[in-house]
């Protein structure tokens, strides 16, 4: 990603970078969190604003706890950086 990179892109890569591209290695909040190290309520209501635009998805895991991955749209944003 370029050096002007906003948050949106940095959780995007962290996700990327994780290899969270599926649900089997979906992360949680708190795990994402530490990764790019930003507060958990700052960094969720990030993540709202990439699941409404289609460049991250969740799911509640067995203990109703909620799990991050990017998704197709999202993995071809933080290439798209790159080129």
């Amino acid at each position: 990603m370029c050096h002007s990179e906003g948050p949106l892109d940095k959780i995007l890569l962290a996700l990327h970078n994780l290899c969270a591209v599926r649900t089997e290695f979906a992360k949680t909040l708190e795990e994402l969190a530490k990764n790019v190290g930003m507060d958990v309520t700052q960094l969720q209501a990030l993540l709202k604003e990439l699941v409404l635009n289609g460049y991250v998805a969740w799911f509640s895991d067995s203990k109703g706890e909620r799990r991050y991955y990017i998704t197709g749209s999202g993995i071809v944003r933080v290439c798209s950086a790159f080129t």
